[in-house]
């Protein structure tokens, strides 16, 4: 029987499939696995890993869609072999008459936002630069979300602000810096750096006035935003964790996570290779002012 939905009948491979010719299973690819995810996930099947990457279905008829189709596949006393052919399709079909809203295009290049990073030394981390952005890079690209380091810069200070500057003290806390702090954020080139970017600064020792020493601090100046990194940090994504703050904003709780593969952990050394987010982290991330988005 042919598929009438407006939601369905116009691809020619969902029409065959409906006919068992043959039906869609594990391993196909493309526009049409995608509608089928969508029509899983307007019926109330989630699909959180498949959407996590592009924010909409990824295309891949993979575990996670077999698992779901054999579900409602289950719920309507259909045969559970996870295909979608001419039961599954045909069920889609009565469910959903009218036609569902249009998938965003998945982007040619593989991501969707782009964050534009400055990097600023004025001491040589335990963890190199290169090290803990291409960890940062990793992170993010599960998620479609491109880290360009647009400049980067090893700042020369004068005798009197290496002194200064040889342990920065103050507390972390939002929208304000200690002296100390206001003059590490300060060095270096502010050319270049626009108003959404992020600039982080590679420091020697981060102390808090409690002595209390940190890896790094996301605190920073109202409308400048910056993270701050210690040299002796000793977990390859803190440059990714303080700018990941930034992001996530001061209202976003909870502000870390027990577990030890999540980027935001609480423990002193993340355990996710490459670490993880939850949701509502990546929603609340996608909607950052310092993410543009990529057409």
């Amino acid at each position: 029987m042919a598929l009438k939905s407006a939601h369905f009948k116009s691809d020619a491979r969902l029409q065959r499939a409906a006919e068992n010719n043959p039906p869609i299973n594990r391993g196909e690819s493309g526009q049409v696995v995608r509608i089928i995810q969508q029509a899983l996930i307007d019926l109330g099947f989630p699909l959180p890993i498949s959407t996590r990457r592009f924010g909409s279905p990824d295309g891949i008829y993979g575990q996670e869609c077999i698992t779901q189709v054999r579900a409602i596949q289950a719920k309507f006393h259909l045969s559970i072999d996870g295909s979608c052919g001419r039961q599954t399709m045909n069920k889609f079909d009565e469910l959903l008459p009218a036609a569902g809203a249009p998938l965003p295009p998945l982007p040619a290049s593989g991501f969707t936002h782009k964050l534009r990073l400055h990097l600023r030394s004025i001491d040589t981390p335990q963890i190199g630069e290169m090290t803990q952005l291409k960890a940062m890079q990793d992170v993010f690209a599960q998620f479609a979300i491109q880290v360009e380091m647009f400049s980067g810069q090893s700042v020369l200070l004068t005798p009197g602000e290496t002194f200064t500057l040889n342990v920065v003290d103050g507390d972390c806390k939002w929208d304000q810096v200690s002296d100390e702090q206001r003059l590490l954020q300060g060095s270096g080139s502010q050319q270049g750096v626009g108003v959404n970017d992020i600039t982080a600064y590679f420091a020697t020792v981060l102390r808090e006035k409690n002595g209390n020493s940190l890896q790094g601090c996301a605190g920073h100046a109202p409308n400048r935003p910056a993270v701050m990194i210690a040299a002796s940090a000793v977990d390859k994504t803190t440059l990714a964790h303080e700018v990941c703050h930034v992001l996530l904003s001061s209202a976003f709780t909870p502000v870390h996570e027990a577990d030890s593969k999540n980027l935001m952990c609480s423990a002193p050394v993340c355990t996710g290779n490459p670490a993880t987010l939850t949701d509502a982290q990546l929603t609340k991330i996608r909607a950052s002012r310092f993410l543009s988005k990529l057409n």
